[in-house]
């Protein structure tokens, strides 16, 4: 007959297979009450065997409800079958106890039946029952298995170890649970992967950074499951990005970034920017800048982060020319760019000279932007004092193409050591800076610059800040403590007989509090005491005291 179909051409069709068990009782879709029917109940017991495993069953890939799986094939056992109620059936109980939808209620009920029944629990039961408290915690009903399995002798192995741990992560005592871990570790026990990789998600997701970046070291070590830790790398990169931790960014950039195993986001490589810029890792902020830009467009706030870094690391020269970059892509250049510098030279003043060189060899093939020049100028004047930065101010409009800040040389003048450097910026100041365009400052700076500009005799320039300090100043606002520069600038208005003092002197006197009035008054005191006696000196021992006070001149008293 077959040979006749050959003949003919016609295909042989060949017998159909029978299904396996597997495939009857654990595919995807419930097995019917027929299937069950006709299946052997040794074929049921196994099916029930092979869901023991905490894995679970998986059909070609495909996943199964194994809680209600479990109850399905037990209650046909005990139905229609009408198998015994026996320590396999709370056995197998117990097994579903561990799935999702299992719950430490159903765990108890089950102890407590047993008990009813008369049977004691086996050892399988107790590691199930351990499983299924490592998803629903129960740190009473934990202890009470423990306490079973160590009164009937039941081994305590490592699967059973690492299912309390977890349950002990579960139930929050999180330092507890790291301790039992790291016991097995440092024992030598071989954890599992997945409790590896649960503790891994929930320490990153607490914060506890510093253990779980240690656990992810002996994760990879395993070598096992690339795609997984893979995809915990991954992880680690956004939570320790998003905390500026350090070490783990570092790692995880090292090893899935650089070398092409993750694509993080751009949201992530702009965390891992900002990372590297707190931390001072100029390459690693230098690698995800270039990440960005192949991507999109490098906005301002990412060159200033790797400015940040460069700046950190001590490398101000990088850091400059990372803001010649910014200048030349369109970005201008503003004090609030270059804070990162500042702090580096006064925190590292023997950088001093090469940032100095950096700005010089920058301005030898461009113009330098002027915030630049001003931030070392400014960083060098407070570390070392202006006179170390004068060579560099000397040069700014050289460099810049345009004279220095207002703000710049107000700085100078309260760092410099001499008269001489005091003199000479005041000078420079009031020929270039016009009044209007005076920057506001603190008082404690006010003071600083007005006692300075008076004792060097510029008397102009130190009542011109004496005026904008009291302008700032409500009703009662100019404290005692602020009027330091009071006496200097007094001296060097009767120096120069100069009547505009008592201008300042009663914005002074209208402005301050009773203590600044006070003191006002006994200096104006001390200053016609002391003209007097000088007075005395000059005139006839005939003339008297009288006429000293006619020689006072005629000011308003204040």
């Amino acid at each position: 007959m077959e040979a006749s179909r050959l003949d003919q051409g016609q295909p042989c069709q060949e017998p159909p297979r029978e299904a396996t068990w597997e495939e009857l009782l654990l595919q995807p879709t419930p097995p019917s009450e027929s299937t069950l029917l006709g299946a052997p109940v040794e074929e049921i017991v196994t099916a029930l065997m092979r869901m023991r495993d905490p894995g679970g069953w998986s059909f070609h890939g495909q996943d199964i409800d194994r809680h209600g799986r479990i109850f399905q094939l037990v209650g046909h056992l005990l139905g229609p079958r009408d198998q015994r109620l026996s320590l396999f059936i709370y056995e197998c109980i117990m097994d579903a106890m561990a799935d999702p939808q299992g719950s430490a209620e159903g765990v108890r009920k089950l102890l407590d039946d047993l008990e009813s029944q008369g049977m004691k629990p086996t050892a399988t039961m107790c590691q199930s029952a351990l499983a299924s408290l490592a998803n629903h915690p129960d740190y009473g009903l934990r202890q009470e298995i423990l306490d079973i399995m160590r009164d009937f002798w039941f081994s305590v192995d490592q699967d059973a170890r690492q299912h309390v741990a977890v349950g002990l992560l579960r139930d929050e005592q999180y330092e507890l649970a790291y301790a039992r871990l790291t016991d097995m570790i440092e024992q030598g026990a071989l954890v599992a992967p997945w409790v590896y990789d649960v503790f891994i998600l929930v320490f990153g997701k607490l914060g506890f950074l510093d253990e779980m970046l240690l656990l992810l070291r002996q994760r990879k070590d395993l070598g096992e499951s690339n795609h997984v830790a893979t995809s915990l790398l991954f992880y680690a990169l956004d939570v320790c990005s998003q905390a500026f931790h350090r070490e783990g960014t570092m790692y995880a950039w090292n090893t899935a970034v650089r070398s092409s195993v993750v694509q993080p986001s751009d949201g992530i490589i702009e965390n891992v920017l900002a990372t590297a810029a707190r931390h001072g890792y100029a390459a690693l902020a230098t690698e995800a800048l270039d990440v960005l830009s192949q991507r999109a467009r490098v906005l301002p706030f990412h060159y200033e982060a790797v400015v940040e870094a460069f700046a950190g690391s001590g490398d101000v020269a990088g850091a400059l020319r990372v803001l010649g970059v910014m200048k030349r892509n369109g970005t201008s250049i503003g004090r609030e760019h270059t804070t990162s510098i500042r702090t580096a030279i006064k925190r590292i003043p023997r950088i001093i000279d090469q940032a100095e060189a950096a700005l010089r060899k920058l301005g030898a093939t461009e113009v330098v932007p002027l915030a630049a020049v001003s931030a070392v100028v400014e960083a060098a004047a407070e570390a070392q004092g202006s006179e170390r930065a004068m060579g560099l101010y000397g040069d700014v409009a050289r460099l810049c193409g345009e004279e220095a800040e207002a703000t710049t040389m107000q700085t100078l003048i309260v760092h410099s050591r001499t008269d001489e450097t005091r003199r000479a910026l005041a000078r420079d100041y009031t020929a270039n800076v016009a009044k209007q365009a005076d920057p506001a400052r603190e008082p404690g700076v006010y003071g600083i610059l007005i006692a300075a500009c008076a004792k060097t005799g510029e008397l102009d320039l130190a009542l011109r800040f004496a005026a904008h300090m009291v302008a700032l100043a409500g009703p009662g606002g100019l404290g005692r403590r602020q009027m330091g520069w009071v006496k200097p600038l007094l001296d060097c208005a009767a120096a120069n007989d100069d009547g505009r003092i008592w201008d300042v002197m009663d914005e002074v006197e209208r402005r301050g509090d009773e203590g600044t009035r006070t003191m006002l008054r006994m200096l104006l005191l001390q200053k016609r005491l002391a003209r007097r006696a000088t007075r005395h000196q000059m005139v006839s021992s005939t003339t008297g005291l009288a006429a000293l006070d006619t020689a006072i001149p005629t000011a308003p008293t204040a």
